[in-house]
């Protein structure tokens, strides 16, 4: 009964941390015109991600530095080796840069291997909880993407809640990751929700964007200047 209940908590807690994610892509891809036919690729085997690409009819290859994921490509998103420069049309990037070493040095290739004109879409949290761990390394700021992608167009970023239904998601996901206190969640379930709700409320009466689950992007690769050496 415990482990059903967290279970059903986790899966709240998710979606409520992915508010609008999904709905948000589906409108990128639309707007960036990226069909079938575009050569696409996707930073991560596996996942939510890789559904929705497909069911939006988008047949991305797999990028993942784990083999064990069973990626279309073994690689690292700080060097995407095999993949040509101006060699991708739509590159999709979303909950992994938070696990990456040098995001620095991922920006430059995804930078590298987008045409000119070619698209990033992707997503990093921000008030979540350490995951994935030991290879969680950082959060990022709406003002740390803007620097990361600075050699980018930025077209949208977005943040995927406020600071209280932020808030609501930390107040989920403590009482599932945290054994001892799966037992006490299920005996004060009431009032957890309660909480949880009330913040969410909260959230819709004083909106703030000092904080936020994490961020929704899209950005640009410009396109060469005409005078400029291919």
């Amino acid at each position: 009964m415990t482990s059903m209940f967290a279970e059903s908590l986790y899966r709240l807690s998710k979606r409520k941390s992915r508010e609008n994610l999904y709905a948000w892509l589906a409108e990128a891809a639309q707007r960036q015109s990226i069909t079938a036919a575009a050569r696409t690729l996707n930073i991560g085997a596996g996942g939510d991600i890789a559904a929705r690409l497909e069911a939006l009819g988008i047949r991305a290859r797999s990028l993942d530095s784990d083999p064990r994921r069973q990626p279309d490509i073994v690689a690292s998103a700080e060097a995407m080796t095999g993949i040509e420069d101006d060699a991708i049309d739509a590159l999709f990037c979303f909950e992994v840069l938070e696990h990456v070493e040098s995001p620095e040095a991922a920006a430059s290739e995804f930078l590298r291997v987008l045409r000119p004109g070619g698209c990033l879409i992707g997503s990093t949290p921000f008030l979540l909880g350490i995951h994935d761990a030991p290879d969680d390394y950082r959060r990022f700021t709406r003002h740390g993407l803007q620097r990361l992608f600075r050699d980018f167009e930025a077209v949208e970023l977005r943040e995927r809640n406020g600071y209280f239904a932020a808030a609501a998601v930390l107040v989920y996901r403590r009482f599932v990751l945290d054994a001892p206190l799966r037992g006490v969640a299920l005996l004060r379930a009431p009032l957890l929700l309660l909480l949880a709700l009330g913040l969410e409320l909260l959230d819709r009466l004083a909106p703030s964007q000092d904080g936020t689950t994490g961020y929704f992007f899209v950005y640009r690769k410009p396109h060469r200047d005409a005078g400029q050496a291919p």
